[in-house]
């Protein structure tokens, strides 16, 4: 069904708009306020969001289409130099996850909850989240990343996170629950 409306929305631009703008891969017409990217790779999506952040668009939205297939929402909201920067995280271990977004939040980077995807199947069963750096933003976050099956062990670690100072901000399932938590870096 998003797939489907995707290429319909997509059809529509390209019958209504003569003129079009072209950056590496991506055809977008000048006025286009949205853009649906979908692909299978998550290096092709970092690199399409690379490109599509260099035109002004910013992230709204992520979902897995399918078992192999994943889509991001972008709205045109900024301009040079005000743009957006995004880093796609994937990976099967949650300690890798946890590292990586830590790293991320170090360099100003901050989790999209409405992007954080598990997706059994989807290169080998692994957890999917894109992180936003926002434009002149000198904030630096810290997360905490829980991963267990169970859910009285869940709601124990995430009472001490809180504790810590940490905020709910995602949450995703894959056989087991993972719930990220985060706070500003001081």
């Amino acid at each position: 069904m998003i797939k489907a409306l995707g290429f319909f929305l997509g059809l529509i631009a390209l019958l209504l708009v003569p003129s079009t703008v072209y950056a590496g891969d991506l055809t977008v017409a000048p006025d286009q306020q949205y853009l649906l990217l979908a692909t299978t790779k998550t290096s092709t999506m970092q690199k399409e969001m690379d490109e599509a952040a260099g035109m002004g668009f910013k992230v709204r939205a992520g979902s897995p289409t399918s078992d192999a297939e994943m889509v991001i929402l972008m709205e045109r909201v900024a301009k040079a130099p005000d743009l957006y920067q995004y880093r796609l995280l994937a990976t099967t271990r949650t300690s890798t996850m946890d590292k990586e977004l830590n790293l991320a939040g170090e360099q100003g980077f901050r989790l999209l909850a409405q992007t954080m995807m598990a997706k059994e199947g989807f290169a080998g069963n692994e957890v999917v989240a894109v992180l936003e750096k926002a434009p002149q933003s000198a904030k630096r976050y810290q997360y905490r990343l829980l991963a267990t099956t169970r859910t009285s062990t869940m709601q124990k670690e995430i009472l001490e996170a809180q504790a810590a100072g940490f905020a709910l901000i995602g949450m995703c399932s894959r056989g087991e629950h993972i719930v990220i938590m985060e706070k500003e870096a001081e």
